[in-house]
């Protein structure tokens, strides 16, 4: 602090101010540094050189980036393979249970275990048609739009295509043919499934891994398990109208597809699992690199506490003494001006 001797009281006085003031910024800083830990002159710490700090803050945001993508990819892919995981339960308890009842079972028995199944298709058929965030699982890339159309609709259109076929082996025929025919054949695949097969860029979500979230309500294993479904509901709606014979060919037909269908539902939720599995390590990868990165950013930046202290003790007493003097100075003033 520059002498007051000698100094008119003007200069004087604007010499207290602006070391007051250099002194309450600095205590502003010191105080900022110790709540926070950080220091307030990040580019002053650094001497000048970002570039280091440059690239761990851009490295960080890249990988809250691949965070947000693995979280959304990882609820995804869980809720698929709960879709998937009822569906194979269904095949696996619908397919040997069926092939059983089509020769055991009475007449009775079975008209009321079709119409059970058509029911249970009418809940895959909903489950198939849910959501995760607004983003349905089985659309392929379409997104936004439900898969499947409702199950009245997929049933009406399945009896256009059976409509005249009058032996079990026609009807069987026709259904296989509906579920089977391919994208522009007029089954399946155009009117009841309202996604796509459009290919997607696969989703980053660590700097060394992509990962798809698409599967289409069209994959041939998807397909099978619905098709025996379908058998059973289209006897269901058929009621006493087809007879016992068909109806047992109906079931046998039925369980068949849906026992197909659950070894093909084992391989694509092996698949799925694997995508899941490769979230999962990169999440594990993300976060490692994450600490890394977030210790070495603070000790870039982090202000050393003992440090801090001291200095902001010694502004601290310097304040105080800048007070002291300026109280004097006042007091020698008035009496100056009093005598």
């Amino acid at each position: 602090m520059m002498s007051l001797v000698s100094v008119s009281d003007l200069s004087r006085n604007h010499r207290l101010r602006l070391d007051q003031s250099a002194l309450k910024n600095r205590l502003e800083r010191l105080t900022t540094e110790v709540t926070s830990g950080v220091k307030s002159d990040i580019a002053a710490a650094l001497g000048g050189d970002l570039s280091q700090i440059s690239h761990i803050e851009s490295r960080l945001t890249l990988l809250t980036t691949y965070r947000q993508n693995a979280s959304e990819a990882e609820a995804f892919l869980d809720s698929m393979q709960t879709v998937l995981e009822g569906m194979q339960t269904s095949a696996d308890e619908l397919g040997p249970s069926l092939l059983s009842e089509a020769s055991t079972a009475s007449d009775d028995s079975l008209r009321i275990r079709a119409d059970e199944v058509a029911q249970r298709l009418r809940s895959l058929i909903n489950a198939i048609n849910t959501d995760t965030g607004g983003r349905y699982h089985f659309s392929g890339s379409r997104t936004d739009t439900p898969p499947l159309q409702g199950f009245d609709s997929v049933l009406a259109n399945l009896n256009t295509a059976v409509a005249g076929a009058t032996t079990s082996n026609d009807i069987i025929d026709r259904i296989d043919d509906w579920f089977d025919a391919p994208v522009g054949g007029g089954g399946f695949a155009d009117l009841a499934y309202q996604g796509d097969s459009a290919s997607t860029p696969e989703s980053p979500v660590s700097p060394d891994r992509q990962v798809s979230t698409v599967l289409a309500a069209t994959a041939p294993e998807l397909r099978e398990t619905l098709k025996g479904m379908a058998i059973m509901a289209f006897a269901a709606q058929s009621g006493s109208s087809m007879g016992t014979s068909t109806l047992r060919d109906m079931f046998s037909a039925a369980g068949s597809r849906l026992a197909t269908g659950s070894r093909d539902l084992t391989a694509l939720r092996a698949g799925l699992g694997q995508r899941q599995a490769a979230v999962s390590q990169a999440q594990t990868r993300n976060a490692a690199e994450t600490s890394t990165l977030s210790i070495a950013r603070t000790t870039l930046t982090s202000a050393d506490p003992f440090e801090t202290a001291t200095a902001l003790q010694e502004v601290e007493i310097r304040i105080q003494s800048l007070y002291a003097i300026t109280a004097r100075l006042s007091r020698l003033s008035l009496m100056d001006y009093l005598s």
